[in-house]
């Protein structure tokens, strides 16, 4: 009896402790679920985004999403999730900086960029992405362009002076 009663809490512990973190994940515009893997178009060329793996640096856990160009190429960018914001490594400036807000609202600035709209719709040559959420982004150098996020894959399309540039190819 003492038996079933221990496994049947530790059922419910665990399914309570892991599956919400599943449901986040699902749920989130940004996922850093290892082993999401997404087609992604790059203007006339298409490229892999994988969520890979974790790695330590200074004492934080990132989590690392390789893009993966044919033929050869791959460029590792590393993320941490820390209460409602994504962080971005910076390896060059061996920094972190807020890259991404786990619950945007619209009008609110994360990062480089501005909510714009969440539930947006975008047509693209594949198909129409619905439930989108939409952050214009201005960098540095003063080029800006907008992002499309779609909920459990991440970021879907980008458009660049109105032009599409990038968008998500159904595997």
């Amino acid at each position: 009896m003492t038996k079933s009663i221990f496994i049947s809490v530790s059922f419910l512990f665990c399914t309570i402790t892991f599956g919400q973190n599943s449901v986040d994940e699902k749920d989130s515009y940004f996922p850093l679920t290892k082993g999401i893997s997404k087609t992604l178009t790059w203007y006339n060329n298409k490229y892999r985004e994988v969520v890979e793996d974790t790695i330590t640096f200074e004492g934080k856990v990132y989590t690392r999403v390789a893009q993966i160009f044919p033929p050869d190429e791959t460029i590792n960018m590393y993320y941490f999730k820390s209460n409602d914001t994504i962080y971005y490594f910076n390896e060059v400036k061996r920094k972190h900086t807020p890259f991404f807000s786990i619950n945007p609202v619209e009008g609110e600035t994360t990062a480089n960029g501005t909510v714009k709209k969440v539930g947006a719709t975008l047509k693209t040559p594949k198909g129409k992405l619905t439930n989108l959420l939409v952050i214009e982004m201005v960098y540095v150098s003063g080029q800006k362009d907008t992002r499309y996020y779609k909920k459990g894959l991440g970021l879907v399309a980008v458009k660049n002076n109105g032009r599409l540039v990038c968008y998500y190819v159904p595997d």
